[in-house]
């Protein structure tokens, strides 16, 4: 699990990552589309975090797993992200002028503590302790964990999003999704955001790409 969780933190730290070093090349025509992949952006960090807050600490907490710091590691960026989130949504609003300064310095206090849960957290759940915890338990929070992603959909928005933030090379077989949806995604699904796409560490093929005003 460790291994699968490092795959998916992976993806959020380059996706903010491109949050940042794109922040200061948008151009004025490119700044909605921007705007709208930071957004989704959150909205994946968000998603990962509820899912474990809801299902995957309170399983983990019952099979005798201390989940307490990163319950609390959680609440350390919770209003630095809630602070960016709001930026963005006036941005998009057009209540306020997109600022690239701004947008960094708001971007900075809210991902410096969440990249270092992300690497904190996988120490948690290596294998020699989740090999000591309650399997019944952990059988069931897969079974939970299953059923809520199928909840949660998304094919326009985190598919599109998970490919084009993952290191192919580094995981090949990462994600378990079906061929048939990845390809569905790549051309398909992935033309209703289509202008948010050009900000991705990579393309809907898996290939690096640099974002050109």
């Amino acid at each position: 699990m460790a291994g699968e969780m490092s795959v998916v933190h992976n993806v959020l730290t380059r996706s903010l990552n491109a949050i940042w070093h794109n922040a200061a090349l948008v151009s004025a025509k490119d700044t909605p589309a921007f705007v709208g992949y930071a957004l989704l952006v959150l909205s994946a960090v968000h998603s990962h975090h509820d899912t474990e807050e809801k299902i995957m600490f309170p399983a983990f907490s019952g099979a005798g797993i201390a989940m307490e710091e990163n319950i609390e590691q959680h609440k350390a960026f919770h209003d630095g992200m809630e602070a960016f989130e709001k930026y963005l949504e006036q941005v998009k609003r057009r209540e306020l002028l997109y600022d690239a300064v701004k947008t960094r310095e708001l971007l900075k206090v809210f991902a410096d503590p969440l990249v270092h849960h992300l690497h904190d957290e996988i120490s948690t759940i290596q294998p020699e302790i989740m090999q000591r915890a309650d399997k019944n338990v952990l059988d069931q929070f897969v079974k939970d964990l299953e059923a809520h992603l199928r909840e949660e959909g998304g094919l326009t928005t985190s598919i599109p999003f998970i490919l084009t933030a993952h290191k192919t090379q580094d995981a090949p077989l990462w994600s378990p999704l079906p061929p048939v949806i990845k390809w569905l995604t790549k051309n398909v699904f992935s033309r209703v955001n289509a202008s948010y796409w050009k900000f991705a560490p990579f393309t809907q093929s898996g290939e690096p790409q640099v974002y050109k005003p």
